[in-house]
């Protein structure tokens, strides 16, 4: 007997056994997914033993005639289950039932041909023959294949084509072990090409859902650190960015350039109490876009109801001057204009420089904006 087929097979045998062990441990799937993936590592050792030990009476000559019917029609009767398996252990739920009720059939076929060696049946001499109805059983590993193929097409689409190719490799080699093996009875590379299809499966789904779940993670993250009325980046990201700069102004001030803008907007409260909270909405959304034009180089960020921060940057810090004049300007043109209070984008600003030689962090900075934002809507008021 081939001893390399047997290195093959032994290779097999543990690889799944080892996979039946280990599917549970340092794993993202789900129980059920963790239960039919060790089904399907079990199997598929079960079958690969039951395989060599038919080919191994094969070639011993005369054996034990019970025997070998018992193992081939285990084979026989597990070969066809392992794509409900391993469809099952990827998620499909939907067309399992249907395609169980025909895999069993397959086994009450398979039983029968005990009896009437119609599908196999073993010979005088103790070997392996193929019946006059062999395609039966054929037929039925064709419909599993044609089953995974389809729970593959349906995992491509699942993970939005981006390892399609993958996937395509995976389902290749399971095709080409079973084609062979069904061409020529010699060629024993079924269950060596389910051992490899169901461990790169395993891996496979394993990265996919992991995948879906950074992608779940960093949605979630982008989220919180957006506000979700004005898009702008919100308080989260904001507190995030205030311990980011104290870091750096404990560890290296001389180094440290940025400016703050608190911008408060006015008549907030005045317009939800006459206009409703739906035009309130709109008139923040309205002011905001306002204020991100003037800061088009610096982050922005919503800290409350009407309260915003611009931390200046690059250009926004070099010409801080220009801005704040521009600011001012249209400040007063807003809140002085014929008009209602919700189509004026009236805001206070106040503005302040960090200075290493007296700022510890920045909240001392925030103060001084906090201070001529205050006087700044007193003038504004005043108008």
């Amino acid at each position: 007997m081939n001893s390399y087929y047997t290195v093959v097979i032994i290779i097999c045998v543990l690889t799944m056994t080892s996979l039946a062990f280990d599917v549970g441990k340092n794993t993202i799937l789900s129980k059920e997914d963790i239960k039919w993936f060790r089904l399907s590592f079990i199997l598929t050792a079960v079958g690969a033993i039951c395989e060599y030990l038919g080919v191994r009476f094969d070639k011993i000559g005369p054996n034990i005639p019970w025997l070998h019917y018992l193992i081939t029609f285990t084979e026989f009767s597990v070969s066809p289950f392992l794509g409900i398996c391993l469809a099952r252990s990827c998620g499909m739920k939907r067309t399992i039932k249907p395609f169980s009720i025909i895999m069993l059939v397959n086994v009450l076929l398979e039983a029968m041909s005990i009896k009437n060696g119609k599908i196999f049946y073993i010979d005088s001499n103790g070997i392996f023959q193929r019946g006059d109805e062999y395609w039966i059983y054929m037929m039925f590993c064709v419909i599993g294949i044609a089953y995974i193929l389809f729970v593959f097409v349906l995992i491509g689409i699942r993970a939005k084509l981006r390892n399609l190719i993958s996937v395509i490799l995976i389902a290749m080699i399971m095709i080409t072990g079973q084609v062979a093996n069904a061409i020529d009875g010699n060629i024993y590379s079924g269950y060596l090409s389910i051992c490899v299809t169901a461990t790169l499966l395993y891996i496979f789904i394993q990265n996919m859902l992991r995948h879906i779940m950074m992608e779940t993670i960093n949605l979630e993250k982008d989220i919180s650190n957006h506000d979700s009325l004005t898009k702008v980046l919100s308080r989260i990201s904001y507190d995030n960015r205030i311990r980011e700069i104290d870091k750096n102004i404990r560890l290296t001030p001389q180094t440290m350039k940025f400016a703050i803008c608190e911008c408060d907007l006015n008549n907030l409260k005045i317009i939800n109490d006459t206009f409703g909270h739906d035009s309130g909405d709109t008139y923040i959304i309205n002011c905001c876009k306002t204020i991100c034009d003037i800061f088009k180089h610096s982050p922005v960020y919503r800290t409350g109801g009407d309260e915003f921060v611009a931390i200046l940057q690059s250009d926004d810090y070099d010409n801080l001057e220009q801005i704040k004049k521009s600011v001012q300007e249209l400040s007063i043109s807003e809140i002085t204009k014929e008009s209602t209070l919700i189509e004026k984008n009236s805001f206070a600003a106040g503005f302040a420089v960090f200075d290493s030689a007296k700022d510890k962090s920045f909240n001392d900075v925030m103060k001084r904006a906090d201070v001529e934002m205050y006087h700044h809507k007193k003038m504004l008021k005043s108008l």
